[in-house]
């Protein structure tokens, strides 16, 4: 996981001309994301999500349970590895800066290839979602009940987000770090730093007894994880939680998009840098504006519901 300009010299030679690419940016990009596609953090990510994601189906085989719905398997190993990797993909060539100048491609452009190393993420969380809500669907075939209010339009947006946008989200924000961190064990302070942003607002904001109400409704979606419902022991009872999946999604979104702004203002010059900025200012905007749809929208009030199929709405106090 070092600098080695060898790994430069085989960028500069793959953007050389070249008749199988119809430009150097396509180039650079394929040859990134192969590098992404093996290596070993990556493999062994996506390895213990298969190994995670069998042990849920053998547990889920015997009973019908809406667990699926808040399931963080791929969050958790394709999206943290996937942040790992890209970090280190990113910093690996910042020890051969002047083989890499002379390369035809600019700063920014290289950054922009390294962001769409995300696609391969992306891809493996596509597959999961695929093989585990198609060949097994254990969550998809829940009574309705235990979904309460949410459609199924928004318990497909739930799942796209806590894998698909979680692993994209993780490889920009990955990227993002290695292009601007540059001190030992930044990729361990990244990790930490996520891991506990999102699990200390989960612990304390997925009980409607644990947190404030009025705290409870603004605070509890500010993470990269999305949990819409809550299911008592026994699943005698779930919770619907309030907020609203789709515009939780858009938020989301925008979050990539600004962990690759991020990225690519590294470095970046002139007219490419201002442009830069402006599309800052717009997607900052877009986040706080989908952030409070998300967290005003939706449910109002948490939603208990009961397997007989009566529901009692739970009044913040």
């Amino acid at each position: 996981m070092t600098s080695t300009p060898q790994d430069a010299l085989a960028v500069t030679t793959a953007l050389a001309p070249r008749g199988g690419y119809r430009s150097p940016f396509a180039a650079l990009a394929r040859i990134e994301a192969w590098r992404f596609a093996r290596h070993p953090m990556f493999l062994v990510g996506t390895a213990l999500g298969v190994v995670f994601t069998a042990m849920a189906l053998n547990e889920e085989a015997h009973q019908v349970t809406s667990d699926s719905l808040s399931l963080p398997v791929v969050a958790l190993t394709v999206g943290v590895s996937s942040m790992i990797t890209a970090y280190h993909l990113t910093r690996s060539f910042h020890g051969a800066g002047e083989l890499l100048e002379a390369s035809p491609t600019s700063v920014t452009t290289r950054t922009a290839a390294l962001c769409l190393m995300a696609g391969v993420p992306a891809l493996v969380a596509s597959a999961w979602l695929v093989l585990y809500y198609a060949i097994g669907p254990s969550a998809l075939g829940a009574p309705a009940w235990m979904y309460g209010p949410f459609s199924p339009a928004a318990v497909a947006t739930v799942l796209v987000q806590n894998s698909i946008a979680c692993s994209v989200g993780g490889t920009l924000l990955g990227v993002a770090a290695g292009r601007w961190w540059r001190f030992r064990g930044a990729s361990a302070v990244l990790v930490l730093a996520v891991v506990v942003w999102t699990f200390g607002v989960l612990g304390v904001f997925t009980n409607t007894e644990s947190a404030p109400a009025e705290w409870y409704r603004w605070v509890r979606l500010f993470e990269p994880l999305g949990i819409f419902t809550n299911a008592a022991q026994g699943y005698v009872a779930v919770t619907s939680l309030t907020g609203s999946p789709a515009w939780y999604l858009a938020w989301t979104l925008t979050l990539c998009g600004l962990a690759a702004l991020a990225a690519l203002l590294w470095r970046s010059e002139g007219r490419t840098r201002r442009r830069l900025v402006r599309i800052g200012v717009v997607l900052v905007a877009l986040s706080v504006l989908t952030y409070g749809l998300a967290s005003a929208g939706g449910l109002s009030e948490p939603v208990r519901s009961y397997p007989d199929g009566h529901s009692v709405v739970l009044v913040s106090k």
